[in-house]
């Protein structure tokens, strides 16, 4: 990176030069838990995906550590249902012009890849039932709520 280094937006507030127009915006704010709404640059079916898999997590599984895993899950299956469309469409089968030899397109051989990407962000979120059972989830919080009409 060549010139200054940036500085953060609670740098620039503490010496008071914060301008919303200069406002670091790709900048998460972290408070341990994962922002509901999706990141900036996310295609409509990846948002889509980011709120499915945000709503349909267990509480406390998914931290802002995990941002990054689950955003590369989130565009893997954007992409993943894209190649699998065209597939469908018949996509899937060509003809060397020269030999007349069928083979698979490209476009299968992308499938696969967004396919193992998703399937390993999938064990790393504990989004597979195998990895779910490895996971524990803190629930003291839930516990709490349960417990404070109790008494």
């Amino acid at each position: 990176m060549a010139g200054r280094p940036r500085k953060t937006d609670a740098e620039k507030k503490a010496k008071g030069t914060l301008q919303k127009c200069r406002q670091n915006r790709t900048q998460l704010e972290i408070d341990g838990r994962l922002p509901e709404a999706p990141p900036a640059g996310l295609t409509l079916e990846a948002r889509a995906a980011w709120s499915m898999a945000v709503s349909c997590a267990p509480k406390g599984l998914l931290t802002a550590l995990d941002h990054g895993v689950l955003e590369r899950w989130c565009r893997s299956y954007a992409m993943y249902r894209k190649f699998a469309k065209m597939v469908e469409a018949g996509d899937f089968e060509q003809e060397h012009p020269e030999s007349g030899m069928r083979s698979v397109t490209p476009t299968v051989s992308l499938m696969i890849q967004a396919h193992k990407m998703m399937l390993q962000c999938e064990k790393e979120l504990g989004f597979t039932p195998a990895a779910r059972a490895k996971v524990k989830v803190d629930s003291s919080e839930e516990e709490d709520l349960e417990n404070a009409f109790i008494d």
